[in-house]
């Protein structure tokens, strides 16, 4: 069987980049714009303004009240199964990474992270969120491993006009008054060159950290969503055996960069009546290009297995292929949309 069709989704500045750039100095303003007292609130638990200044070398605009702290209602996998006349293959921001490759101010690794990181585009200007975590489950980063576990987005991000990253990260302290800010910013990406793909990896700092963004501009695209099942009658997920599930595109291969969609570590991997449970599914690929899914599994530190399946973009419907894993077979469904660029 195919995947469900209700609930999709399964699971200082730099200098110009080709392909793009982030625009010194424009840092998201979150000012509670209240009439009786201007009071400045942060963080993912506070009170969020009517609207969000952001304030750059090209003047102020405003992302309207209903965006501030809302999740985007789109859903990935819009088109897949209704078609539509309206949207067409279109340029979009494929996510690779996010880790933090500096820290300072007295920080000292292992860092135990919480909050949320999310992006925004034209389609409807709310959070696509790409990173949530709460501060009872943090996330330990290390210097070998300063990674954040991507989460997201949960549709494919529409690079027609400029796209901007909200960040909002702290590190645990012993009480919650002890906590300290990482990075509370945000940044703004503006396309410049949308006639080729390209991989986009750029630094951004704020006082006590530098994230760096590692993204894709992938030109003329399609959404990708991305399930694994394990087929019935086919063998079984060992246990003790971990995973790394991910994806790539032909224009940007995968020793430049990957899509993680599941990177079990040190965990078991999940399986829920067959389908692996994915940290994220979604992904963009060129109409013309290609798509490239990748398994590896290991025990210990030996890698058993690796196995991939190539598919050709469709603007609707679905794929499917299978990975024979040795211990098990599964099946792959690869689920096709175009993407609305605007509401």
């Amino acid at each position: 069987m195919g995947p469900a069709r209700d609930g999709r989704t399964g699971g200082g500045g730099s200098p110009k980049r080709a392909g793009g750039r982030f625009l010194p100095g424009e840092l998201v303003q979150m000012v509670e714009e209240d009439s009786q007292n201007k009071k400045k609130k942060r963080g993912p638990t506070a009170s969020w303004p009517p609207r969000l200044a952001v304030s750059g070398v090209n003047g102020t605009r405003y992302i309207p009240a209903t965006a501030v702290a809302s999740k985007t209602p789109i859903p990935n996998m819009r088109f897949t199964y209704e078609k539509s006349t309206d949207p067409v293959p279109t340029a979009t921001l494929q996510i690779f990474s996010l880790k933090v490759t500096k820290i300072r101010g007295g920080l000292q690794w292992p860092l135990h992270v919480f909050g949320m990181a999310a992006v925004r585009d034209a389609a409807d200007h709310n959070r696509n969120m790409i990173f949530l975590c709460p501060r009872e489950s943090c996330q330990i980063l290390t210097q070998e491993d300063p990674y954040l576990k991507l989460t997201g987005p949960t549709r494919a991000v529409v690079l027609v006009d400029p796209v901007t990253f909200e960040v909002d990260l702290q590190v645990k302290g012993i009480t919650e008054d002890e906590d300290e800010s990482l990075s509370f910013l945000a940044v703004t990406y503006t396309n410049s060159n949308g006639l080729k793909s390209k991989l986009i990896k750029t630094d951004y700092a704020s006082k006590l950290s530098t994230l760096e963004f590692k993204l894709g501009s992938i030109v003329s695209s399609v959404e990708a969503t991305i399930f694994f099942k394990v087929r019935p009658g086919w063998g079984s997920w060992p246990d003790g055996f971990r995973a790394r599930f991910s994806a790539c595109t032909a224009s940007i291969g995968k020793d430049k960069a990957e899509v993680i969609l599941l990177d079990s570590g040190d965990d078991k991997v999940h399986i829920d009546e067959g389908s692996i449970s994915l940290s994220r599914c979604v992904a963009s690929v060129e109409i013309s290009g290609k798509l490239k899914v990748c398994v590896k599994a290991w025990r210990g530190e030996d890698i058993v297995v690796s196995n991939s399946k190539s598919f050709k973009p469709k603007e609707d419907g679905e794929s499917r292929g299978f990975l024979q894993l040795g211990f098990c077979t599964l099946d792959v469904t690869v689920c096709w949309s175009l993407v609305l660029s605007s509401r």
